[in-house]
């Protein structure tokens, strides 16, 4: 292979890996919000009497949200508040902005 050619090739190579590194980026983040999302979403259907918080009792059953119940729950009252939800999805996920509907 000439020189010249070789070189467009891994010129190529190298565009097409930074792209691919985008795009895996972007997927990763939009994966991210969609589960954050999903938490804040799932925190305001379990708030059954809309007091900001979720009961254990409130989240008995529900196969995605109990699962992280203690995870959330940082003090151990056996009840998750939004501030709760928030720092769960910050150090977990990685997100922040998404638990502002959860309030």
């Amino acid at each position: 292979m000439a020189p010249s050619i070789r070189l467009l090739f891994a010129t190529c190579v190298i565009a097409l890996a930074s792209h691919a590194t985008g795009a895996s980026a972007d997927d990763k983040a939009d994966y991210q919000k969609r589960v954050a999302t999903r938490f804040v979403n799932l925190f305001q259907e379990l708030d059954r009497d809309r007091d900001g918080r979720v009961t254990r009792a409130e989240a008995s059953g529900d196969l995605n949200f109990l699962p992280s119940f203690n995870d959330m729950d940082i003090n151990g009252d056996n009840a998750v508040t939004t501030e709760e939800l928030r720092r769960f999805l910050e150090l977990t996920i990685g997100v922040t902005t998404v638990t502002a509907a959860a309030q």
